[in-house]
């Protein structure tokens, strides 16, 4: 494993376990990352997508999209980079730009699920359900053994009134999930629609 590897392992975890007490480190690591990023040439994209997620945890938006777009400067089609580009536009609640981007990442990579399900998100939030459940659709022909898919057009048939529908989605989560937290979440969706 490269030095970077463990490095970049690092980041991982401090942005998983972020908390308010670590925005000193954030710095430092963000520092750390434009250093890597002119040292090591080759993992400079990386870096500055990470400087772009920990901007963002510091809800400093402005330089998290310019990070973000740094990176797209040196992998302009990478659709995970258009992803996080998106989901910092969502975070500042610039949901337009956000909607865009998921647009973009789709058009770049019609088989991103991410994407799918982030603009599924963005078109539900914005009442644009039949054009959320088509998104949700095409994410469910690319993984169709995705429990959190299903769960998540459960939500949005519960938004259209399709409420059999709903039901079917969340007994096949609750019963087949193996992940504790989805698997209760749609034991609390089929308690709230009358299902024992």
């Amino acid at each position: 494993m490269l030095p970077t590897d463990v490095f970049f392992t690092d980041v991982e975890k401090v942005i998983a376990e972020f908390t308010d007490s670590d925005r000193p480190r954030l710095r430092r690591l963000i520092a750390e990352l434009g250093r890597i990023a002119g040292e090591v040439p080759r993992v400079a994209d990386r870096c500055c997508a990470y400087q772009a997620r920990l901007y963002a945890k510091l809800q400093e938006y402005e330089q998290a999209l310019a990070a973000v777009e740094q990176a797209l400067q040196l992998m302009p089609l990478d659709e995970r980079l258009i992803i996080l580009r998106g989901d910092i536009h969502r975070e500042a609640q610039e949901f337009s730009e956000a909607l865009q981007d998921y647009s973009q990442a789709i058009a770049a990579r019609p088989d991103s699920v991410t994407a799918r399900m982030r603009r599924a998100e963005m078109l539900q939030a914005r009442g644009e359900f039949e054009e959320a459940l088509r998104d949700l659709h095409e994410a469910l022909k690319l993984e169709p053994r995705s429990l959190r898919l299903l769960y998540r057009r459960g939500l949005l048939l519960i938004d259209l009134r399709r409420m059999a529908d709903a039901l079917s989605d969340f007994k096949t989560v609750a019963r087949l999930s193996p992940d504790g937290d989805l698997k209760r979440k749609a034991q609390e969706r089929l308690r709230e629609l009358g299902e024992r």
